[in-house]
């Protein structure tokens, strides 16, 4: 009888660089350098894109040209192009300025520790849990979805360790209100692959499905991709990354480094995950990447190359 080989498992990516890895910047991109980097992601078949974030620029100068970016994009590709791509929305007000751009898939944020939900929102984790559970209804009068990321599972910079529990808690909370997918962040890179394992666990125990957890990672200590091996090896199927590796929460002191997609990637489709980016592709974008931003990038695999296995040549 013929012997199986190991499942391959379809890995649904979110790339972030173009919100997250460009909100940090120490200038502003022109707009239509913006949308080059994103058109040159989409073409790189990623699943999804994050575009932009729908923040008051007074607090994310660096977003400030979200709908123009946006519209730039439907003027570009079409109004098909909405289906892989998703904005971040920090409230109510945000929200509405995503559906009125159009937007089918949204993205809202809540602090795991009350000090870090004051920091990013201003408000206590209470008061976002009832506007979250508002936003849910109102993406979903507008046709669109709502996934909701816990910021600061594992470590907060105001509080420090972060209890399982409760993360645990606010998973099963933002469940209940309908969000399609709740991201589980290393908002400050303090997890280790142990933690990484544990806290899935215990999410999958309460109810959360694996496949419908997100993993967004930094590497500010160099953990990244081995806790994203662990969350890959406890059924997470749905990984967020930054071209190039850049980027990082302007709200969290020290927090340099999201996980670089392509070396993310790269190691989740050599462990046999199957996934839909062309790394070659992706990897030409971070070299464009570092040319523009004019200095090196995080990321090691848009400098080294893929492996083939072959003799270097000179």
């Amino acid at each position: 009888m013929e012997q199986l080989g190991p499942a391959r498992h379809r890995i649904f990516f979110t790339e972030v660089g173009p919100r997250d890895g460009l909100q940090n910047l120490d200038r502003d991109l022109p707009t239509a350098s913006k949308l080059a980097l994103v058109e040159a992601l989409l073409d790189a078949d990623l699943d999804q894109v994050e575009v932009t974030s729908m923040v008051s620029p007074r607090w994310v100068p660096r977003m400030a040209d979200a709908e123009a970016l946006l519209a730039a994009l439907v003027e570009a590709r079409g109004h098909g192009m909405w289906r892989r791509i998703r904005v971040l929305v920090p409230n109510l007000v945000g929200l509405d300025r995503a559906l009125a751009a159009g937007a089918q898939r949204v993205v809202a944020n809540l602090g795991a520790t009350e000090a870090f939900n004051q920091a990013n929102l201003r408000q206590g984790v209470e008061d976002t849990l009832a506007d979250l559970e508002v936003m849910a209804a109102r993406a979903r009068d507008h046709g669109s979805s709502l996934d909701v990321g816990i910021s600061c599972a594992f470590g907060c910079p105001f509080e420090g360790r972060v209890n399982p529990d409760r993360v645990a808690m606010l998973a099963d909370r933002v469940q209940a209100l309908g969000a399609a997918e709740i991201g589980i962040a290393d908002t400050i890179g303090v997890a280790d692959p142990a933690q990484v394992s544990s806290l899935i666990e215990l999410l999958v125990r309460s109810g959360v499905a694996a496949e419908q957890l997100s993993l967004h990672l930094h590497d500010t200590r160099g953990m990244g991709l081995a806790n994203a091996l662990a969350a890959y090896e406890s059924g997470v199927r749905r990984f967020e990354g930054s071209v190039g590796g850049i980027g990082g929460c302007p709200f969290a002191p020290r927090s340099t480094g999201n996980v670089c997609s392509e070396d993310l990637l790269y190691l989740l489709q050599r462990v046999g995950a199957e996934i839909s980016a062309d790394l070659e592709a992706l990897c030409a974008t971070s070299q464009r990447l570092e040319a523009l931003l004019g200095r090196e990038l995080p990321g090691r695999l848009y400098r080294a190359g893929l492996w083939s296995g072959k003799p270097a040549t000179s």
